[in-house]
């Protein structure tokens, strides 16, 4: 039995298009499939943002993780197989949240964590057995994924480890509360250092939810990657950076940097959001402050289109990040993903343009697909890519980089963010208008 891994894409331009390099990182859930997969099962990986899918290949079996924003084009790599009479699986965080959906164009669908149901899939597969639906419980890591996977491959600089799933937060637009009902699982610290140590890049992106639903648990993971001499980045809530000893352990340890969705400015907003963490450590420049003084970098995100935003929050937001010198910041609409909260209010409440816009083949990446109160759906669009264009413009990327505290803290971090900063003007414009779906 062959199975072949594909990694979908968002969608495809055509011509001479180039995909978003940003969004090209290691497809870690395939390199856990692959790792999981007993040796008499031969394996075959195609990635959909690197290369056109080869139809003609020999293969019994297709597994493809599915996103909301892979959907459509998920769906037709998966019907034209079908065609072909292959078997097709479908996971992932949508198939989860939209099972009946998926299922149209699947033989078999993977609900929840896929690592607990992979062999007995693999074995309904050999005895012609497949039931329609799996459902995975959760809990369980995949001790090494397989990075052979990777090879030969541009994934960059930057190995993607998991040290935990999920998030105990209850943010109303997100679509991890829903994924993991609010669970948070960690993974064993023992088995996290085993594959760290074994990586040959030496930065790695902890790619949990949020790194410090446990704090004392990072604080072990910091002590432990002290010796190993690797620089790390991780996605992070607000609250840690009021604790110095956390923070200083995180610079010891090698973190050059983490994600933080700062979301919203007004008080109201945060509290419509449901992100009680952010309104209960409101001191945001206190919390700068620290994270500067210990070298951090911040990669800050924030999301636009509640009922309290207004042209005038945009600007603020804007003069905020300027002051904050922000080694990145996300300009984002709100995006009513299917399965959250925001969806489902939206609907009730007659708001949306397209109910099931990931499906629609006149949305494009970037597209508002609801009706904002004080913007037309066009303009929260427009003005969410003029600040991001004005943030990664010139002037702002010099006066950024002149922060020597956290931008500019020794030569590589430097010459990583003017760089790193320079792209993004063009990966702006690369995601813009980008389809659902479409055949490269």
């Amino acid at each position: 039995m062959t199975i072949l891994f594909i990694q979908p894409a968002v969608g495809h331009k055509g011509g001479n298009a180039v995909y978003p390099k940003t969004w090209i990182m290691e497809p870690l859930a395939l390199a856990v499939l692959s790792a999981l997969t007993p040796k008499g099962i031969d394996r075959l990986f195609m990635d959909d943002r690197l290369n056109e899918v080869d139809y003609t290949v020999e293969a019994d079996v297709v597994a493809m993780p599915v996103e909301c924003y892979t959907a459509a084009r998920s769906y037709e790599i998966a019907d034209r197989f079908r065609a072909k009479g292959v078997t097709v699986l479908l996971g992932g965080f949508h198939t989860t949240l939209n099972p009946e959906e998926a299922a149209v164009h699947a033989d078999a669908i993977v609900c929840g964590d896929a690592e607990t149901v992979w062999a007995e899939v693999l074995n309904d597969l050999r005895s012609y057995s497949l039931k329609r639906r799996y459902v995975g419980c959760g809990g369980k890591f995949c001790p090494l994924p397989d990075r052979t996977l990777y090879q030969g491959r541009p994934y960059g600089m930057i190995n993607l480890v998991e040290t935990s799933r999920g998030c105990a937060f209850a943010c109303e637009f997100c679509s991890v509360t829903k994924f993991f009902n609010r669970r948070y699982t960690p993974r064993p610290l023992d088995e996290v250092m085993t594959e760290v140590r074994s990586l040959k890049k030496d930065i790695v992106f902890f790619v949990d939810d949020n790194l410090a639903m446990d704090v004392l648990r990072l604080k072990e993971l910091c002590q432990r990657m002290i010796p190993l001499k690797k620089h790390w980045v991780g996605q992070l809530s607000i609250h840690t950076a009021q604790d110095e000893e956390l923070l200083a352990l995180m610079e010891e340890s090698g973190c050059a940097g983490v994600l933080i969705g700062f979301e919203s400015l007004d008080a109201a907003t945060l509290s419509a959001m449901g992100k009680r963490v952010n309104a209960a450590n409101a001191d945001y420049a206190r919390a700068i402050a620290n994270l500067r003084r210990y070298h951090l970098s911040i990669y800050a995100t924030f999301v636009f289109g509640y009922d309290n935003d207004t042209e005038e929050t945009f600007r603020r937001t804007y003069d905020f990040a300027m002051e904050s010198r922000f080694f990145f910041a996300a300009f984002n609409h709100l995006v009513p993903f299917p399965g959250t909260d925001v969806h489902a209010r939206f609907v009730r409440e007659g708001r949306m343009l397209h109910e099931k816009w990931w499906l629609d083949p006149s949305v494009h990446f970037g597209d508002v697909v609801f009706r904002p109160k004080h913007f037309t759906p066009e303009g929260l669009a427009a003005m969410c890519e003029a600040y991001r264009l004005k943030f990664y413009s010139l002037p702002s990327i010099l006066k950024r980089g002149m922060d020597v505290m956290a931008n500019a803290h020794g030569l590589r971090k430097a010459i990583y963010f003017f760089i790193s900063n320079f792209t993004q003007e063009r990966e702006v414009l690369r995601r813009k208008g980008l389809p659902n779906g479409g055949e490269p």
